[in-house]
């Protein structure tokens, strides 16, 4: 059967990574399979984030203000643990920091989403609660319960009227993001669910893929940036042409 350099890279573990490959080797892989692989420049490039803005996020950071050194906490606990100088985060942080960038896109805070983080943390049950089905489908309720348990009511600005809580929500749960049966995220289409390209943590470590054939866009426009046409590489993997340009025009978009 034709295709075969296709079947040799499903499965395989993203060069990216390849460097944490050594947990392979110490039987520790187990932990990261299924749940997505990204190192923090590869999940900047994805969502289009400065990557030193992600990495405060994630890990925070310290600042001098009157003379003293303060210090900033992380937005929220990664899935993984991580060292000081390497940091790969899971699917689930992807899907954390999506939410995130959203909000702070439409002119919320730093400091309120920390502070809501927290809460809803708590309040779900979760190290992850902007990754599960309720934030996205009863978000407004869930924010009026945190400013009214913290007494905070400039927590409220997220769904007052001049705040279009509905405006970020509704895209990302109806056009972007799959659940699964216990309403954590799943899947991701960043380009909406009628395009085939998708983020699936089961699939390729969670990077992006052409879901009809199980193949990184990562890899199809290595191929094409090296001169090759889109008919070699057609029936190179047996893809149909409008999937090559779809994954040629995607990775172009992140490099933009």
């Amino acid at each position: 059967m034709r295709g075969s350099r296709q079947d040799e890279n499903i499965g395989r573990v993203p060069s990216q990574i390849m460097p944490y490959c050594i947990y392979c080797r110490q039987g520790d892989f187990n932990i990261y399979f299924g749940k997505g692989i990204y190192t923090l420049s590869t999940a900047a490039k994805i969502l289009k984030i400065n990557p030193q803005k992600m990495r405060r996020w994630i890990k925070g950071y310290t600042y001098q203000k009157n003379m003293e050194y303060r210090s900033s906490k992380p937005l929220f606990k990664t899935e993984f643990e991580y060292n000081p100088d390497d940091v790969i985060i899971s699917f689930l942080d992807l899907t954390e920091l999506l939410f995130i960038n959203s909000f702070i896109q439409y002119g919320v805070s730093i400091q309120k989403i920390r502070k809501s983080a927290i809460a809803a943390s708590a309040l779900l049950n979760t190290h992850h609660p902007f990754a599960i089905r309720k934030m996205f489908t009863d978000g407004k309720t869930i924010f009026a319960e945190i400013a009214q348990k913290e007494n905070d009511t400039s927590l409220l600005d997220l769904i007052s009227k001049q705040f279009q809580f509905n405006e970020i929500i509704e895209p990302l749960l109806y056009e972007c993001i799959d659940f699964n049966r216990y309403d954590y995220a799943e899947k991701w289409w960043p380009l909406g669910k009628k395009e085939d390209i998708v983020l699936d943590p089961s699939r390729n470590m969670g990077q992006p893929i052409l879901n009809k054939y199980n193949i990184k866009t990562e890899l199809i426009y290595g191929l094409y940036k090296t001169n090759h046409s889109i008919s070699e590489i057609s029936d190179w993997y047996e893809l149909d042409k409008s999937s090559i340009n779809a994954a040629i025009e995607f990775e172009k978009g992140l490099v933009a």
